[in-house]
């Protein structure tokens, strides 16, 4: 075979082969024998028709086709061992052309991935605190969690809490609320469903129904109903005065196992202190994996990027399953939009998470960071766990070779993103020697970590 690369971009090679002579004629008879062997051919003996006459009966073309066929797995593959091309995936067959027979493939290579000076990136992570404002507000919170509601017989008033059946229209007739023995606080800075609600309920009383119409606000839930005039119609069913408990020891004997407020004003501090760390935390490693993200340079072939939105698209068919019960097919023919349309809407998210995964990969091969099959075991037990009934039903899912798999790779990627947190931090352990560090293909790409 004579050989011929030339580099694409995109990590692509076009790989031309051009088949001997002697290769090509044995293709031939070898594809004559079988065409006659399967057909029957007047004056011959079954698998005995020579090639001219297999021509003759079906066509150059047809024939043509059926050696390309059974040579381009053979020449693609022994083309690859020559050459010490090493693919990421399947070649695409560009073309293949007679006289002499030669075929041009496209080959995907692995893709690349530069991660920059990542091992001297620093973020000074964020002081912590829960100030006096956000202790005092959850208090109230509390304090409010715990009012006491006295059932009074009078018109209602603002500070009352009123127990009503509520109707909503719009003035072109669309019902946007129908809700039976809602709860609502009478409060006059509160404007939903719309401002002027509240005061309007104000001298109500037990039993009465009133209509009445207001301005639904700019920052109306739903968008198409935002500004516009809308129709109220109200039964009030019950009212009761609203009586909150004072920020004392008896409060905190309420709401747990304390003895006194103190000792409560502390636990809320503490879980307060817990909850901010956590979400700082979180921004902390969002922040450090978009900085190295940004800097890291990536190159991969254009079959990576299909995969990376096939996978997106069946995402989003499953949440159009579960959250509307629609098929895609029909909830794109609802919303006019074709497939294509989607594929385009969905790529440039793709993208992102392709150089997220890849990254996150390259991470894995440098720091040889690695996953031990007892942690896989403990991350099951933790994942069936919360499943109760289904438990034992989720385990023998995940302990197939597919579901340990997928573990495996979100372990992986985790991981990745704990070091890349404490490299920014300055408290990651020094990488091996170049020298010492065994020579390995990069890592398959490890699943979105938890962030």
């Amino acid at each position: 075979m004579k050989i011929t690369t030339e580099a694409l971009e995109n990590r692509q090679l076009l790989l031309t082969v051009e088949v001997s002579e002697k290769r090509t004629e044995q293709a031939k008879q070898q594809v004559a024998r079988r065409i006659s062997r399967e057909v029957n051919i007047p004056g011959f003996r079954k698998g005995k028709a020579s090639y001219s006459v297999v021509v003759q009966r079906f066509g150059e073309e047809t024939v043509f086709q059926e050696i390309a066929n059974v040579l381009a797995d053979e020449v693609y593959r022994k083309a690859l061992e020559q050459e010490e091309i090493e693919p990421h995936s399947a070649g695409i067959l560009e073309d293949v052309t007679p006289d002499p027979l030669t075929f041009t493939f496209t080959v995907p290579l692995r893709p690349t991935v530069d991660l920059g000076d990542y091992r001297d990136y620093r973020l000074d992570p964020p002081d912590v605190g829960v100030s006096a404002e956000e202790l005092q507000e959850t208090l109230e919170e509390i304090r409010e969690q715990n009012a006491i509601l006295t059932p009074v017989e009078r018109p209602a008033a603002l500070g009352d809490v009123v127990m009503m059946d509520l109707y909503g229209e719009t003035v072109d007739g669309e019902i946007f609320l129908d809700e039976e023995d809602l709860q609502v606080l009478l409060d006059a800075e509160e404007d939903e469903p719309a401002p002027g609600f509240h005061e309007a309920i104000v001298g109500m009383e037990e039993g009465e129904e009133q209509t009445f119409t207001l301005t639904l606000p700019d920052d109306y839930p739903e968008e198409e109903l935002q500004g516009q005039e809308a129709e109220f119609d109200v039964v009030l069913t019950a009212v009761y005065e609203h009586f909150l408990p004072e920020l004392d020891d008896d409060l905190a004997r309420t709401v747990g196992n304390f003895d006194t407020f103190e000792e409560l004003k502390e636990q809320v501090r503490k879980r307060l202190l817990e909850e901010a760390q956590r979400e700082a935390d979180n921004e902390y490693a969002r922040q450090v994996l978009e900085d190295i993200l940004e800097q890291t340079q990536v190159e991969y072939p254009p079959v990576l990027l299909q995969e990376a939105v096939d996978d997106a698209v069946e995402d989003y068919e499953q949440a159009v399953k579960s959250q509307l019960r629609l098929s895609l097919d029909d909830y794109l023919r609802i919303q006019g939009q074709k497939m294509e349309e989607l594929r385009e809407e969905l790529k440039p998210g793709a993208v992102t998470t392709l150089k997220r995964a890849l990254m996150l990969g390259e991470i894995i091969l440098l720091e040889e960071i690695a996953v031990e099959e007892e942690e896989i075991d403990a991350q099951i037990d933790e994942i069936s766990a919360s499943w109760g009934s289904r438990a034992e039903e989720m385990r023998t899912v995940l302990n197939t070779d597919t579901g340990r798999h997928d573990v495996l790779n979100r372990l992986l990627g985790n991981k990745a993103l704990e070091r890349l947190v404490a490299i920014a931090k300055g408290e990651a352990p020094e990488p091996a020697p170049a020298e010492t560090q065994e020579e390995e293909s990069v890592p398959e790409q490890p699943s979105e970590s938890d962030e």
